[in-house]
């Protein structure tokens, strides 16, 4: 890693470590990965829900993966952590990844249950607000594997190659490398394969299962929240763009899809894709639940609820006067996506 020292006008190369030399253990990493996944994330270019870490993937195996996550996709994401390089890292992997593909969502929220000390519901909802308009029932349609060690062995690169080339296997390998420079240590994450400039195509592969609903009356069945049930056969009568597999209501700004409304149990979950001026003090302002409002997806994206009678007046004015005319700042492009479809 190099330093540019602007007062000398000249690049500083700090110095190199290894992570044993500095005293860095894997399961330091791990928790540290853990405790603030949104830097990780960031650093390797994921979206990831973390489940927990030190996962069991079956009853049967004393095994543990060093960290569990979801993707916005819906897909299982096991990540093997190596200080070093290890021959078995990817065998491990992908065991574990044969494992978890017999799971259902509900180990998956028992799991996040368990592993952050919260209720079911909460878990359920963590999971539920990552997957961009999706639902639980969508998880772990595929599996992906990421591995991050500080050196690959040759053999190990030849088979995730083979894998991924033959059998469609998700595999990345991502090098970790310690700097350091006056008391501060600093940690760089690069994927060596696939190249990056494949790592960063859209993945291709199946899409959520089946849908469990006949029709939005059954879809409805299962939330619980009178509000929401309302405001949905509402705007299924104004014969507002809907998909029924995500329980999900469409709304476009200057002919581009903008807002996706989810049913959840106990609450609407809505997705602003694209950003507007303002735009988050402006939800804040306006729902009963302020703190809902956050930004994602590199801050390309807000989420919300709506939970009240008056949140959902409120998202109708937004939808039939005061936003109409909003100018985003960023191509949508989870629009581009679900065209492409």
């Amino acid at each position: 890693m190099l330093r540019i020292d602007k007062n000398e006008k000249k690049l500083v190369r700090l110095t190199k470590s290894a992570l044993a030399e500095a005293d860095h253990w894997e399961r330091q990493l791990q928790a540290m990965i853990c405790a603030a996944p949104e830097p990780f994330c960031e650093e390797i270019g994921e979206s990831l829900c973390i489940i927990g870490q030190e996962v069991r993937p079956s009853d049967a195996v004393l095994d543990r993966i060093d960290i569990l996550a979801v993707d916005d996709d819906g897909s299982a994401v096991v990540i093997e952590l190596k200080r070093g390089t290890h021959k078995l890292q990817l065998l491990q992997a992908v065991s574990y990844a044969g494992m978890v593909s017999r799971w259902q969502a509900d180990r998956f929220i028992e799991t996040l249950a368990a592993n952050y000390s919260q209720p079911n519901d909460d878990a359920r909802a963590a999971i539920e607000d990552h997957i961009l308009g999706s639902d639980i029932s969508s998880i772990n349609h595929g599996q992906r594997i990421l591995l991050i060690a500080e050196d690959f062995d040759p053999a190990l690169l030849i088979a995730a190659e083979w894998l991924h080339e033959n059998f469609g296997v998700d595999i990345r390998c991502y090098r970790l490398q310690l700097s350091q420079e006056a008391g501060n240590d600093y940690l760089t994450c690069t994927c060596i394969y696939p190249p990056i400039e494949i790592a960063t195509l859209p993945r291709d592969g199946p899409g959520p299962g089946p849908t469990l609903w006949e029709s939005w009356d059954a879809a409805l069945e299962a939330v619980e929240n009178a509000a929401v049930r309302d405001f949905v056969k509402k705007e299924l009568v104004k014969h507002q763009e809907d998909r029924l597999p995500y329980r999900q209501i469409i709304y476009r700004v200057g002919g581009k899809r903008r807002f996706f409304l989810n049913c959840r149990k106990k609450y609407a979950y809505v997705m602003q894709s694209g950003r507007f001026e303002g735009d988050e003090a402006y939800w804040r302002k306006r729902l009963s639940e302020p703190d809902h409002v956050q930004q994602v997806n590199n801050k390309r994206a807000l989420r919300f609820h709506l939970i009240s009678g008056a949140d959902f007046a409120a998202f109708t004015s937004a939808m039939s006067q005061e936003l109409t005319n909003v100018k985003f700042s960023e191509i949508d492009d989870l629009d581009q996506a679900t065209d492409a479809e």
